[in-house]
C-alpha cells in the first residue's frame, strides 16, 4: 500500500511539477463550475425554502453560466484577489510598525485603498508566475514524499529528520520544475503585440501560430496539439493559422 502510494505521489509531484499552470488553466473551468452550482443551488433554497428540484435546476444553470464565463471573469478575481491581498499586507505592515491607530481614520482608509489599488495592478501581472512557483514547490515536495516513502531509511529523502540536504533537494527540483515550465512556454507560447484582437503577425501573414500569454493560453495549445482536420473555434483574441504542429 505504501509502495503504491510512494510511486503514485511521484508520478503526480513531476506532473505537477512539470504542467502545474496548464493543469491550474484545465481545471479552472471546473472550480468556476462548482462555484456557480452552489450559488445557484443557495438561491434556489432561499426562493422556494427547500433544496428541491428547483433549487437543483439553478444549480446546474449556475453552474453552466460560470463553467462557459470563466475565462471572461478570470481578470476580474485576479484583481480583487490583488485587491484584497493588497490592503491586508497594507493593514499587517500597519500594525506590524504600530500605526494601527491609524487605520480607523481617514488616512488609514486611504492607505488601505492605496494598497488594495497597488496589489490589484501587481498580481495580475505577476499571477502566471505564481502558479508556476507554487506549483513547481508542491510537485517537488510530493515528489520527495513519495521518495520517502519507497526509501524511509534513506536520510536524502527524509525533510523532517534529514536535517539540510533534503531541502535543498526540494529547492533544485522546484527550481528545475520553474525552469522547465518557463522554457516549454516561451517555446510553445509567441508573445506577440495585440492590435484590436488580432496580432500583428497575423496581420502580416507570419506563418506559425501566434497564442499571447494569456489565460487561454494553455487551453489554446491544447487545442493546437490535437491532430484534427479543420480548426477547432477558439475564443476571440486569439489568432490561429492552421495546426500548430510546427511549432518549436
Amino acid at each position: 500500500m505504501l509502495f503504491s502510494f510512494g510511486v503514485l505521489s511521484i508520478l503526480c509531484g513531476f506532473a505537477i511539477m512539470a504542467f502545474g499552470l496548464f493543469l491550474f488553466y484545465a481545471w479552472l473551468p471546473i472550480l468556476y463550475g462548482l462555484f456557480g452550482f452552489e450559488i445557484g443551488l443557495l438561491l434556489g433554497q432561499w426562493l422556494s425554502g427547500e433544496v428541491s428540484l428547483f433549487a437543483f435546476i439553478l444549480g446546474i444553470i449556475g453552474a453552466v453560466v460560470l463553467f462557459c464565463a470563466t475565462y471572461a471573469l478570470e481578470p476580474y478575481r485576479r484583481v480583487l484577489i490583488g485587491f484584497a491581498g493588497g490592503a491586508l499586507l497594507t493593514l499587517s505592515l500597519a500594525y506590524l510598525l504600530g500605526l494601527d491607530h491609524l487605520i480607523g481614520g481617514f488616512v488609514g482608509t486611504a492607505l488601505v485603498i492605496a494598497g488594495g489599488l497597488v496589489g490589484a495592478i501587481i498580481v495580475p501581472q505577476v499571477f502566471d508566475s505564481i502558479i508556476v512557483a507554487a506549483s513547481a514547490f508542491g510537485g517537488a515536495t510530493m515528489a520527495m514524499t513519495g521518495a520517502h516513502l519507497l526509501l524511509p531509511g534513506v536520510g536524502l529523502f527524509d525533510r523532517f529528520a534529514g536535517g539540510f540536504p533534503p531541502r535543498l533537494v526540494t529547492i533544485v527540483l522546484t527550481v528545475i520544475g520553474i525552469g522547465w515550465q518557463i522554457r516549454n512556454i516561451e517555446k510553445w507560447v509567441q508573445l506577440q503585440p495585440m492590435l484590436g484582437g488580432v496580432s500583428a503577425a497575423a496581420k502580416s501573414n507570419q506563418a506559425g501560430p501566434t497564442i499571447p500569454l494569456t489565460p487561454y493560453a494553455p487551453m489554446k495549445i491544447i487545442v493546437c496539439l490535437i491532430p484534427v482536420s479543420a480548426p477547432a473555434p477558439v475564443p476571440s483574441g486569439f489568432s490561429w493559422r492552421g495546426r500548430c504542429a510546427d511549432a518549436s
